[in-house]
């Protein structure tokens, strides 16, 4: 749900550096969870330099395929279907049935920013998690990837780890580091909180 003041946020964000990235369904309702009486998604075809011209999602037992970043994902979910402005802003695209040929995932700079739209909601989430570790990368910033159920995150100074999984995880703690609560190995259930000086 968005209204313009919202908008005008984003771009601002996104014109001073920000990297911001939208996904499926994103700015189809305003605040009051109406949906805008235009094309769908028009209010954030300025921000993803795109439009959207239609949605659809496939049967439970259906997949569609989607390629870009060098891989080949799989879908069924929900598609957007959408119309970049330019070619060269298209990061993945459907790759059969009647999709084929229609963005799937798209970027945009705007001023020292970009916006990353993607209009397409997978299982596994893989295409997802690929679109943004490119964002995070293209930004200078470093990413994870931490196995399913384990949690490791940096907030007021302490990095906090959670592990919810069924199976013991070895953090990678610098040796500098002094450790709050619990120890480099992370056993299901448990907490270590560390400080890195």
């Amino acid at each position: 749900m968005v209204d313009k003041a919202l908008i005008a946020k984003w771009e601002n964000y996104v014109k001073q550096g920000g990297n911001l990235v939208l996904t499926v369904r994103t700015g189809v309702k305003d605040r009051n969870g109406h949906i805008f009486r235009s094309a769908w998604g028009e209010t954030i075809s300025p921000l993803i330099d795109a439009k959207i011209d239609n949605f659809d999602h496939l049967p439970a037992n259906v997949e569609g395929k989607i390629t870009g970043l060098g891989k080949t994902y799989s879908w069924n979910n929900w598609a957007d279907l959408v119309e970049a402005n330019q070619n060269k802003n298209v990061l993945a695209t459907y790759a059969d049935q009647f999709y084929a040929g229609k963005a799937a995932v798209v970027t945009n700079t705007i001023g020292k920013g970009t916006v990353t739209y993607i209009g397409v909601d997978t299982d596994d989430a893989s295409l997802e998690r690929d679109v943004l570790r490119k964002v995070y990368e293209q930004a200078g910033a470093t990413t994870e990837n931490y196995p399913e159920g384990v949690y490791v995150q940096w907030r007021d100074g302490f990095w906090i780890a959670v592990n919810y999984s069924s199976t013991d995880y070895q953090l990678e703690i610098p040796p500098k580091a002094e450790i709050l609560i619990g120890n480099g190995t992370l056993k299901p259930a448990g907490v270590t909180v560390w400080k890195e000086w």
